[in-house]
């Protein structure tokens, strides 16, 4: 009889694993809590903020640096509302192509 050797057997475990979270993920007993969706809510929230706010401080600064009226406050203001934007479709995208798998 011959002796199944250790990586062999490591492979077949890691197989097993892979194979029972699939199918929990089919039977659909992964469910999502209500914490879960408030703390989606918030980073949302904090992506959103947080390059709005970023944006507008350098923005500021610049406006002090080089003695412009207001236009590089708004200027940037803006690009970082964007730049806050495109972080949470990210991490929106990324949260549906997780529950796709």
């Amino acid at each position: 009889m011959q002796q199944i050797p250790e990586d062999i057997k490591a492979l077949e475990n890691k197989i097993a694993k892979i194979k029972s979270k699939t199918a929990e993920k089919e039977s659909g007993e992964i469910k999502h809590t209500k914490f879960s969706h408030i703390a989606i809510g918030l980073r949302l929230g904090v992506e959103l903020a947080s390059g709005t706010i970023i944006g507008a401080a350098l923005g500021y600064m610049l406006n002090e640096i080089f003695d412009f009226k207001f236009m590089l406050l708004v200027i940037f203001t803006i690009f970082g509302g964007c730049a806050g934007m495109l972080n949470a479709y990210r991490y929106i995208k990324s949260l549906d192509e997780t529950e796709e798998r």
